[in-house]
């Protein structure tokens, strides 16, 4: 074979090689997307059926991700998440977490308020919640833990740290995570929402008031960079009646709050 057809087929070897391994990490990641949507789990019939797969790859996908321990197989042949997503999930929990400082000014939000207190940061494209500030006499939401927060675009937090991208980034956002509704009053069109995002950026402050949940409020004021990006918010939670009785008391605490987490950036 002369120099130049050899080069030629070990080019499209090499190329045939990497196109495999990203079809098979694609699927793996399928697969694992599909199991962690099913609380009875899925047996390998399942998931060849779903991703249209051979059921010789299905298995053989399946062995990969039983030997590192990503899924185990139960008496009833169905696979479920195992040990070691539970582990990437408190590594991800482990990775947001808030200085001593900014811990502190939490708490002191918190007891000012009489309110949770939660600090969300960007966290690549998505938000995520990485410290509350709550006690028993001020328990948190029961929705919101440390990690990535779901529905953003009905949150005071969520809504804050939208505006502060442009309407094609938030328009990505939306392509990508939707804006179903999740309460009665949960506002999900694209128009609305924008509008609503326009307000937040004059206003640097961002309310909800039982779009989230019922009987609910929220507020949140933007944490700075020291160039002035938005990185992250705190935000109050409290009931609707109560947040209608002292917004104003409200407002400035979260916005005192945002600008000391600032400070200590």
């Amino acid at each position: 074979m002369c120099e130049t057809a050899r080069t030629y087929t070990d080019g499209m070897s090499a190329t045939l090689r990497d196109t495999g391994g990203i079809r098979s990490a694609d699927r793996v990641l399928q697969i694992l997307d599909e199991v962690s949507g099913d609380a009875e789990g899925l047996t390998a019939a399942d998931l060849a059926l779903r991703l249209e797969l051979s059921t010789a790859t299905t298995y053989r996908l399946l062995a990969t991700l039983q030997t590192h321990d990503y899924l185990v197989r139960g008496a009833d042949a169905r696979y479920t998440l195992g040990r070691a997503v539970d582990g990437l999930g408190r590594a991800v929990r482990s990775q947001l977490v808030a200085t001593p400082e900014v811990r502190e000014i939490l708490a002191r939000m918190r007891d000012a308020a009489r309110a949770p207190a939660y600090l969300t940061v960007f966290r690549g494209d998505d938000i995520a919640v990485a410290h509350v500030a709550d006690s028993a006499a001020h328990p948190r939401i029961g929705q919101l833990h440390v990690g990535f927060a779901e529905a953003a675009h009905v949150t005071a937090f969520g809504k804050l740290m939208l505006a502060a991208r442009d309407d094609a980034e938030v328009r990505r956002f939306l392509e990508r995570r939707g804006a179903a509704a999740v309460a009665r009053r949960s506002i999900t069109g694209e128009r609305e929402l924008l509008e609503q995002l326009d307000e937040v950026r004059a206003q640097q402050l961002a309310v909800e008031v039982e779009e989230y949940m019922p009987q609910l409020a929220c507020i949140a004021a933007p944490v700075k960079s020291r160039s002035g990006r938005t990185v992250g918010a705190v935000s109050l939670s409290t009931t609707a009646d109560d947040f209608a009785s002292r917004a104003h008391e409200l407002e400035r605490i979260v916005r005192r709050g945002a600008w000391h987490v600032s400070s200590s950036q």
